[in-house]
């Protein structure tokens, strides 16, 4: 992925998200009871709101870009009574040397990111390993329901758009899938755009993205073979059932035995 242009349209990219993911991740943190390890913590729009209700937050990226951009956030949002930690970390090999936290969290499907079954059994591994004994594990990832995976449309879905109301432009966001179902992986685009009130485009960038999806079977072997077991599922951030037809699987997890 080129961080560096991701990290120019991540924020705008949230910005057409309803906030529910936010909200769920903080709730999460507000329970917790001790200091909170966010792993793709990215420009820190979930650590940022929570190091300022009072809770230490430590936020790990691969991306320095994005933490370039997160820690002008967290300058600009001062003081941040819990404090924030910001390191530029590889989620699939982390050793912080602590064990102590409350509650990690794997937000914004970033567990996808690792690319082979090994990668992704690694993350658990490294963020089971940071956990304190009765500690939290909270990860989301897509629901690959078959009308998803199978679809072979070429055409651009929309995902979101969002005005802004200083410069009257519009930021969209459209992306288009290309699943391969041997490999497991979508090796997809997202066109991020900024119209102007005209409806001309001002900048456009074509973000490339692999992901390495999981059927939720899948998952929970994963989470099972590296020493976590499932202990609430939810198919959206409302609280909503996990069915076949959910567009997320969450998942909060702990230590098993």
């Amino acid at each position: 992925m080129n961080y560096a242009e991701w990290a120019k349209w991540y924020d705008l990219f949230y910005s057409t998200e309803s906030g529910d993911e936010v909200e769920f991740y903080l709730d999460m943190m507000r329970q917790a009871n001790g200091p909170v390890l966010e792993i793709g913590v990215g420009t820190g729009r979930i650590a940022i709101p929570a190091a300022k209700e009072g809770i230490e937050v430590v936020g790990v990226d691969f991306s320095r870009e994005m933490l370039d951009v997160a820690e002008a956030k967290a300058k600009a949002a001062a003081p941040l009574p819990g404090g924030l930690t910001l390191i530029h970390g590889d989620m699939r090999r982390l050793d912080l040397g602590r064990k102590d936290f409350a509650l990690v969290t794997i937000p914004a499907r970033t567990l996808l990111l690792a690319t082979t079954r090994q990668e992704q059994a690694d993350t658990l591994c490294c963020a089971a390993h940071h956990l304190r004994p009765g500690g939290i594990l909270a990860l989301n990832v897509f629901n690959p329901t078959e009308d998803l995976i199978y679809d072979d449309s070429d055409e651009p879905i929309l995902i979101g758009e969002v005005a802004n109301p200083d410069s009257g432009a519009t930021f969209r966001l459209t992306g288009i899938n290309r699943f391969d179902t041997e490999a497991q992986l979508n090796r997809g685009t997202q066109i991020a755009e900024e119209i102007s009130p005209g409806g001309e485009t001002v900048r456009s960038a074509e973000l490339e993205v692999t992901l390495r999806y999981l059927p939720p079977k899948e998952l929970f072997s994963l989470l099972e073979e590296t020493g976590l077991a499932a202990r609430e599922l939810y198919g959206d951030f409302d609280g909503s059932p996990l069915d076949e037809d959910s567009d997320e699987i969450i998942v909060i997890a702990d230590l098993a035995g």
